[in-house]
């Protein structure tokens, strides 16, 4: 039980460090960029004609092997006739792992993405 224990609170630390936000908020946007490109059949071409970039950056991007800048984010944003929107949000409470708690990490953890395999079941 006390593995248990410190498992929940190294996977806290690890929901509540700054690569871990910063490396959700791309993949969500990346997320985003793909559902758009199915939804008006977008080809990676044809994004990278729209960017003036080459498709092999387009692959790149949605591998998630970009470390995208807000520049970057509008200029594909733009690109494909969208606004990039950012906002602020609270953070969700913070269990505490010293507690008996029935909750689970997925309803404390930060929007859930299907990349991270980290939708509720």
């Amino acid at each position: 039980m006390k593995d248990l224990t410190t498992l929940k609170a190294k996977a806290e630390q690890t929901r509540t460090a700054h690569a871990y936000r910063a490396e959700g908020a791309s993949i969500r946007f990346t997320e985003d960029l793909v559902a758009f490109m199915k939804t008006s059949r977008l080809t990676r071409t044809a994004l990278a004609e729209k960017i003036g970039s080459s498709p092999a950056y387009v692959t790149k991007i949605l591998r998630g092997e970009t470390n995208f800048t807000l520049d970057s984010m509008v200029k594909i944003a733009t690109a494909i006739g969208c606004e990039l929107t950012i906002g602020l949000r609270p953070l969700a409470p913070v269990a505490n792992p010293q507690r008996n708690s029935k909750v689970s990490y997925r309803e404390i953890a930060p929007q859930p993405s299907s990349i991270l395999n980290d939708q509720p079941r």
